[in-house]
């Protein structure tokens, strides 16, 4: 039986299951998603492919698990981005700005979308929307939690009950998620965004009013 590693089971990947996920990840980026089989995965990880389907499941599982781990990482990197709070230099407005600045540069920046996008567009697109359940709620999750973290830190936040703080947080996050997520899995669609002045003023018209909540 599978471990159910990184598609929202019970396990989160341990080292081994993300030595494999980062094996397959090489897999489909040389070989496009059609071209990448189990039998290569595998082998190139040097593991059976008994091995890889008791870890981390039949080959669907095995790109769902691929994508949540590069979303994942995605988000890490965005994250490493933002002026500290309790910096004299932190500010609401740009705060969430980059937020919108680190999604859009580090996504176009992904080796593996690149890799995936050049080798085979129409079958990563198509794999990117598919998966995107996989993901969304923990996205949803990281943008509600860096929503309440702006918000704790924002003097000018309007006052809420813990009831409506938590809740509006959740659908915030879950629009914004889904949002950011769109532009991972359409990268090429509305909005064009090409400059980070271009990014900063879409950030200001759009998400600002959203998340500040002012």
């Amino acid at each position: 039986m599978a471990r159910n590693s990184g598609r929202g089971g019970a396990q989160p990947p341990d080292a081994e299951d993300i030595r494999l996920i980062e094996a397959a990840a090489s897999v489909f980026a040389e070989r496009g998603i059609k071209g990448a089989s189990t039998d290569d995965i595998a082998r190139s990880a040097g593991v059976t492919r008994v091995t890889l389907y008791r870890r981390l499941g039949p080959r669907e599982q095995i790109l769902r698990a691929m994508y949540a781990h590069e979303a994942q990482r995605l988000m890490m990197s965005v994250n490493a981005r933002f002026t500290p709070f309790e910096s004299l230099e932190w500010d609401p407005v740009r705060h969430v700005e980059d937020l919108l600045v680190g999604t859009v540069f580090d996504i176009r920046r992904s080796e593996l979308l690149q890799r995936l996008v050049e080798v085979d567009k129409v079958e990563a697109m198509a794999m990117l929307a598919g998966q995107s359940d996989s993901v969304l709620g923990a996205i949803t999750e990281i943008v509600a939690e860096f929503v309440r973290s702006t918000w704790n830190a924002d003097v000018h936040t309007r006052p809420m009950d813990a009831d409506e703080f938590d809740t509006l947080s959740r659908e915030v996050g879950s629009v914004a998620g889904r949002f950011l997520h769109s532009i991972a899995v359409m990268p090429d669609g509305p909005p064009v965004l090409e400059t980070e002045d271009e990014i900063r003023s879409l950030a200001r018209r759009v998400l600002v009013p959203m998340i500040l909540q002012r």
